[in-house]
């Protein structure tokens, strides 16, 4: 079976819902391989290729104690949905295919 989150890049996606099924909700957190400083711009598309989340990150949701919130969605059809991450004012971004069960 293949891996639930395909990641690229410097930030990395993690899922910590897996695995994924139509109705379930999604909670995502990031892990930066160097230090990344905050915003960040997130958004993440449907199967379909509609945009369901835009927004900025003022800190990095990273799972651990004192860490923001997941980005929380609900997946609502099956297929992959892609998620792209990057820093405002820097270089670091990454991009992840997050795979979705019927």
């Amino acid at each position: 079976m293949a891996d639930t989150v395909e990641n690229e890049g410097d930030i990395e996606t993690i899922c910590q819902t897996t695995p994924v099924s139509v109705g379930d909700t999604v909670r995502l957190v990031f892990r930066a391989y160097d230090e990344a400083t905050p915003p960040f711009n997130i958004k993440i598309r449907s199967p379909s290729g509609k945009i369901i989340i835009e927004r900025v990150l003022r800190d990095l949701p990273t799972g651990k104690p004192q860490s923001a919130s997941p980005v929380e969605f609900s997946a609502s059809s099956a297929g992959e949905y892609k998620i792209e991450i990057k820093q405002l004012y820097g270089k670091q971004r990454g991009t992840a295919v997050l795979r979705v069960k019927p």
